[in-house]
Formats: structure tokens, sequence, C-alpha cells
């Protein structure tokens, strides 16, 4: 019997504490502050995707092929790629960052050039750089194909952005000191 009259006595106070109890509604947070910044971002994204379409258009005037093109000549997934070449190139005892731009110019036009030469699938490429003292002192090239590719026209493609590297290098290396760049 006390541990009825207990319960209900302690019922009793709950209840007298929820009823008397003074509530308070909270305004919340205010989000406006966080909305304005997110909008400015969304305009920001906004302007630099429109900035980069207009690039776009400009490089594919001056290009006689389009990204859709390139991405059709990789292949499919399934397809394996094998390291069809590989090549040490020497930007100089004293390259510095200029040379590796200037390299990185000549990198992407041989590659645009064996790609619209021969069409290999899975044709891409990778870098790394190899000079003991200075890192940016020799650079090794892999040409990468597709294995269907690579033995069809891989030697060829290989050759041709090899070459067209090296004379691209060189030609901007000899302009660059020209104008005093270097």
């Amino acid at each position: 019997m006390k541990k009825i009259v207990l319960f209900v006595f302690v019922l009793g106070i709950f209840l007298v504490g929820c009823a008397t109890e003074k509530r308070t509604e909270y305004a919340g947070i205010d989000y406006s502050a966080y909305e304005i910044a997110a909008r400015k971002a969304q305009e920001d994204l906004a302007r630099a995707k429109a900035e980069q379409a207009a690039r776009e258009d400009l490089l594919s005037e001056e290009e006689d092929f389009t990204s859709e093109e390139i991405a059709s000549s990789y292949g499919r997934y399934t397809d394996v790629t094998v390291v069809a070449a590989a090549k040490r190139i020497k930007l100089g005892a004293s390259a510095t960052a200029k040379h590796m731009a200037l390299f990185q110019k000549a990198l992407d036009n041989g590659y645009k050039k064996a790609l619209r030469a021969y069409r290999p699938s899975g044709f891409t490429y990778s870098i790394s750089s190899v000079g003991a003292v200075n890192p940016l002192s020799d650079i090794e090239v892999s040409c990468i194909l597709g294995e269907k590719a690579a033995s069809d026209v891989g030697q060829q493609t290989c050759e041709l952005f090899f070459n067209t590297i090296t004379q691209q290098y060189n030609a901007l290396v000899k302009e660059a000191k020209a104008n005093a760049a270097l």
C-alpha cells in the first residue's frame, strides 16, 4: 500500500511540474548568413563553369578533334593497357619549373599529334622524375597503350610521341632563350 501511495504521490508531483512549467519557444537558428554564402558560392561556381566553357569553345575552334572523339578512342574498360615504350628525356642539369612548364607543353603537343595520327585505343602517358641531384633534370616518359593497339601501332605511336616531345621541347627552349624568358 505504501508503494502505491508513494507512486501516486510521485506521479502527482510529476504532473503538477509538467502542467505548471512555463514553456518557452526558441526562435531557432538564423540560416540567412549561410544562405547568402551558399548563394554566392553557387554564383561563383556558375561563373567559373561559364568561363571554362568559353575556354573550351576557344580550344575546340583551334583543334580539329573534339573531346568526345578522344574519349571514344580509349576503348572499353576491359582493355588491358601496357607500357609500350619508355624514354628518359634530359631537361638539363639546371632545369627549373620554367623548363618543366615548357616540357609539359611539348608533352601535350606530342600526345595530341600521336593521337591524331594513329588513334590508338587506350593511349595515354605517365611521367616521373628520375634526376638524381635535380629531380627535374631527367624525366622518364612512358607511352601507355591498349594491348591490341600496342601490337598494331604501338611502335609508330610511341616513336612519333617521343620525337614530337623532343623536337617541341628543344624549339620551346630556344624560343624562350631568345625572348630571355629562361
